[in-house]
């Protein structure tokens, strides 16, 4: 039997690749922000999209400096994502708050975190705004994996990503079928 849902919960049912923390900023001024709304565009050129609420400080900061850094924690790191979530960073240094590492770009001035398994460093090269919300494509520059949880392809039992499914519902991925 199924069940009908609100067409505003669609996403409740496709919203469950993985929750990363976007830093933002450059190395002076920075944030941190958990966003799962986030998908590759395209493999050549190297594309990806994240989707930003207008009003958050994460998008006034893409919009000055115009480039982000998808970091990819893994299971360890939930509390970073639940405390970064629930805290602007126009008021509070998060960095600070959620005792985690910012580390020197590669090839953008925006800072990653040090404690997660990998990075994607991109510089935006669109944007477009729907009711609220900024969706912005950037170009991959670089990106970085530890070398234990990537052959080829992310090893995902021993990543242990945080996947987001809505609200405080969270779930870690691990079987390979």
């Amino acid at each position: 039997m199924k069940i009908t849902l609100k067409p505003e919960e669609f996403y409740h049912l496709i919203n469950h690749g993985p929750c990363c923390i976007i830093t933002s900023g450059d190395e002076k001024i920075k944030n941190v922000a958990p966003i799962a709304w986030i998908t590759p565009l395209n493999d050549e050129p190297p594309l990806v999209i994240i989707c930003v609420a207008s009003s958050h400080y994460t998008a006034e900061l893409i919009n000055k400096y115009k480039e982000f850094v998808i970091n990819i924690p893994q299971v360890e790191l939930l509390d970073v994502i639940k405390t970064t979530g629930k805290t602007s960073g126009r008021k509070k240094n998060k960095f600070k708050l959620a005792k985690i590492i910012p580390e020197k770009g590669v090839k953008v001035n925006c800072v990653h975190i040090k404690e997660c398994i990998g990075f994607i460093e991109a510089k935006v090269i669109d944007k477009k705004e729907y009711n609220g919300v900024i969706l912005y494509v950037g170009k991959v520059l670089h990106c970085e994996i530890e070398k234990e949880v990537y052959d080829k392809y992310l090893i995902t039992h021993r990543a242990k990503t945080i996947h987001h499914i809505a609200k405080d519902k969270f779930f870690i991925s691990g079987k390979e079928i």
